[in-house]
């Protein structure tokens, strides 16, 4: 068949369509260049354009912040840019948050003060749901709930399973300073640990505890922080019950049935709440220091209970907290192998005052304090990105007063018991996908009371899991 175009035209047409060859193959090879090493790898979004006099810090790379424990476990800032799973534009998103953790836990009591206690094995499962999202380029919020991890599984059936609120912040952001409200987790309070114990998200008593016993604070209050050239300065306030946050954990004594200080409000439930007469005040000024190399910081817990809110007449308890820690970041090649080696360390010490709750001596304190020292260690070898092993050590050591009155020739006397908790972390992930981690740990815990080896326990735990971060 013979064409019926011209010799002109068709010359013209076959010019033209070896431009677009050429155009096309050009764009194909910028395209492939600027393509990411995976092909299962995101497509990054482009951050949104800020305004000409307010420039924004950019955001920490991806695989950063997700290898960055905090982030991983208890939760990353709301990004600057629109995540994988949202809807919306850049500036203007909402995103769910969504975290499970389910698999196996071995459970071998070694010591325990109930000799006829069985060791088991047990299933665990756990989940976090909520959203978060950006309003603009200066509001962000984040909702979050769980559904707890209870102990033996028995939060699963029968309206049994026990559910708490976490994050419910509003953020605000402008030329370096952030200003929160709502319930909000201090940063500068959670100590430097393994990203390989996160298997359960921190949810189980070898890896909670210990961050609460050195002053973990995420509670209802307020926040503000300011950052710049690595260097943050911040200051956390909440003033109300000790159950509206997790600081009143550090605070040790005897209240009322020798129970610790959070305890004591669940000891008396009213209308299905919890006792209201106790008020707790905290407030903690802190510093950090980010490099490319190490991390550090440095924080005051200073807090004043009212024991009896109900009456003018009891003394205030005064306590400080006084903690900080430091995180080294060494990477390098061995050979041809991307590893980085974090080790790390912190230390805490609380003491404040003790009310004597003997019969007849009430609204009198202690002339002896409550202290503890909290320490903790341990280091990270991130292999391939966020897989690897890594440890982590803590010995919690507190002296706590108590009160003898007088009998006969025998002055009062306040003698001090002297509790020692062990906890010891072995852990390896592995990360199939970019939500999706294998866990494995090996997790130990023991408790040493001076003078009363009845008490003494000791127990060992294996925890194989799955987790799923969004």
């Amino acid at each position: 068949m013979t064409s019926s175009l011209p010799t002109a035209s068709r010359v013209a047409l076959v010019c033209t369509l070896a431009s677009a060859l050429l155009t096309a193959s050009a764009h194909a090879q910028s395209s492939e260049a600027a393509a990411p090493a995976s092909a299962d790898a995101p497509v990054a979004q482009a951050a949104p354009a800020a305004p000409a006099l307010e420039p924004q810090a950019p955001a920490k790379p991806d695989a950063e912040a997700k290898q960055d424990p905090a982030a991983l476990v208890l939760g990353a800032p709301t990004p600057a840019t629109r995540p994988l799973f949202a809807l919306g534009s850049d500036t203007y998103f909402i995103s769910p948050v969504l975290s499970i953790a389910g698999g196996l836990q071995s459970e071998n009591l070694l010591v325990n003060p109930n000799p006829e206690k069985e060791s088991r094995i047990t299933t665990v499962a756990l989940a976090r749901f909520g959203a978060e999202g950006r309003l603009g380029p200066y509001v962000t919020f984040r909702s979050e709930f769980e559904r707890n991890i209870r102990s033996h599984g028995s939060g699963i059936w029968e309206g049994t399973a026990s559910m708490s609120v976490r994050d419910q912040v509003l953020r605000l952001q402008r030329w370096g300073a952030t200003v929160e409200a709502g319930i909000i987790l201090d940063p500068a309070s959670v100590d430097y640990f393994s990203a390989h114990m996160g298997d359960v998200l921190l949810a189980d008593k070898y890896t909670r505890d210990p961050l609460l016993y050195s002053g973990f604070n995420r509670g209802q209050g307020v926040q503000a922080r300011y950052s710049r050239w690595g260097l943050t300065a911040g200051l956390s306030y909440t003033e109300a019950n000790p159950l509206s946050t997790s600081a009143s954990f550090m605070v040790g004594g005897s209240f009322g049935g020798n129970s610790r200080f959070w305890e004591r409000p669940l000891g008396n439930f009213r209308n299905g709440q919890p006792d209201d007469d106790i008020h707790f005040r905290v407030i903690s000024p802190s510093i950090s220091y980010e490099h490319p190399w190490f991390e550090a910081k440095a924080m005051a817990q200073v807090f004043s209970i009212n024991y009896q809110a109900t009456s003018t007449q009891d003394p205030p308890l005064d306590g400080y907290n006084l903690r900080g820690g430091v995180k080294l970041k060494l990477k390098g090649m061995v050979p041809a192998l991307p590893v980085e080696v974090t080790p790390f360390f912190n230390v805490a010490r609380v003491q404040n005052d003790v009310v004597n709750s003997v019969a007849g001596y009430s609204n009198q304190l202690l002339q002896t304090p409550f202290d503890a020292l909290t320490l903790s260690g341990g280091l990270d070898v991130f292999l391939f990105g966020r897989s690897g092993v890594g440890f982590n050590f803590v010995r919690v050591a507190d002296h706590t007063p108590s009160f003898v009155p007088r009998t006969g020739d025998t002055p009062a006397s306040e003698p001090v018991t002297n509790t020692a908790l062990t906890y010891f972390n072995v852990g390896a992930t592995w990360w199939m996908f970019d939500q999706v981690a294998l866990g494995a740990r090996v997790a130990t815990y023991a408790r040493n009371i001076e003078g009363k080896p009845e008490l003494k326990e000791r127990d060992l735990s294996g925890f194989l899991t799955l987790r799923m971060i969004l």
